[in-house]
């Protein structure tokens, strides 16, 4: 809790001038307190301070300066003891009772906030930013900490907006803004938005393989599965290293979505750019993949393809049972005839009952006729 010290002793200066200003509306024994309590923590004395302060805050009354800015004190020294709560709890207290002027208000509804967010009570932050929000544009710390405690909540519609204005007013801002500006939008289906704050990423981090993923996947999510192989080219060429693993997890993501159209296509890009070299077993599921997506012409064409590279009797009975199904019976005949090579008994059985089953079709239909 190094950071809430920091903290601590920033603040403490400020208060030191925000008594002398309330001088004249504090009592002189309440003063010398919040000054006694002070100089006792500066000391390394914050058991001491705590109990001069307790001391006095027990009889003052309620809605009183005096008792707002113990309370405040109170916070401050809490945060220096790493009592969180307690310090939550002080502030909270102390501006409850609306009498300290807007800076210092301010002030405190700003740690206050800090401090929420530090103990991930995120509702809380976000109802004390929005209330110092209502009093005018917030600073850039602020807008920083209420994308921070939005994001956490999920009220990604509300961050973004916010971190917008963080990025506009310093384009320097450290990249795990802009990345955060991607995840929010990718989170809300926002491709394109999300695809933009990529691509700043990339310009600040060309050499990182992951931002080349993400870039590739956003694309690929938005239904530009050529464009995402495009991405990954580029990236193959400017010698960032891609394994093929990488590359199949971009397609598995869009299998495990259930996306299988998406997946098949992408797949098909990075054969066909070549990053990805053929083999049996991506043909196999470039040809499930178009199955599942019921895109039966390039399925039918994909099992072919494989159908030819491996002889193997199971394969060219699926091409066959594409083609029975969409009632292609010449070349039906022709597939079974090439399937009983190296078929099996039970292979050639279900040959000849497809066979019979084709030949009795095309003999009604010549009736018919």
């Amino acid at each position: 809790m190094n950071g809430a010290r920091h903290i601590a002793w920033a603040l403490s200066l400020w208060l030191v001038s925000a008594g002398v200003q309330a001088q004249q509306q504090v009592s002189p024994a309440v003063f010398e307190a919040l000054r006694e309590a002070q100089r006792l923590q500066q000391d390394g004395r914050p058991a001491q301070a705590r109990e001069q302060l307790e001391s006095v805050r027990r009889s003052l009354p309620d809605g009183s300066l005096e008792l707002a800015l113990v309370q405040q004190r109170l916070g401050y020294l809490a945060i220096a003891q790493d009592r969180t709560g307690d310090a939550i709890d002080w502030l909270r207290r102390a501006l409850e009772h609306e009498v300290l002027d807007d800076q210092a208000a301010a002030q405190d509804r700003r740690n206050l906030a800090q401090l929420l967010v530090v103990e991930g009570r995120y509702s809380e932050a976000v109802r004390v930013l929005e209330t110092q929000q209502r009093s005018g544009p917030l600073p850039l710390p602020l807008k920083r900490l209420l994308v921070q405690a939005y994001n956490e909540l999920e009220q990604y519609d509300k961050a973004i907006p916010l971190a917008e204005q963080v990025v506009t007013a310093d384009p320097q801002v450290d990249a795990v803004w802009y990345r955060l500006l991607a995840g929010m939008n990718h989170r809300l289906g926002r491709y394109g938005q999300a695809e933009r704050w990529l691509h700043v990423v990339l310009r600040r981090q060309p050499a990182e393989a992951e931002h080349w993923r993400q870039l590739a996947g956003m694309q690929s999510l938005d239904g530009r599965q050529i464009d995402a192989a495009a991405t990954l080219r580029l990236a193959h060429e400017s010698g960032v290293t891609l394994s093929e693993q990488d590359l199949h997890n971009l397609v598995a993501v869009h299998t495990q979505a259930g996306a299988p159209w998406q997946a098949a296509r992408l797949l098909q890009a990075l054969l066909d750019e070549g990053l990805l070299s053929r083999s049996t077993q991506r043909q196999r599921l470039l040809a499930q993949l178009w199955l599942q997506a019921r895109d039966r012409e390039r399925a039918t064409a994909a099992w072919r393809t494989l159908a030819g590279s491996t002889g193997a009797t199971g394969d060219w009975l699926q091409v066959a049972r594409l083609q029975l199904e969409d009632q292609q019976w010449a070349d039906l005949l022709a597939t079974l005839e090439r399937a009983r090579s190296g078929a099996s008994a039970a292979q050639l059985a279900t040959i000849g009952q497809w066979q019979d089953y084709v030949n009795a079709v095309q003999a009604e239909d010549d009736e018919a006729q």
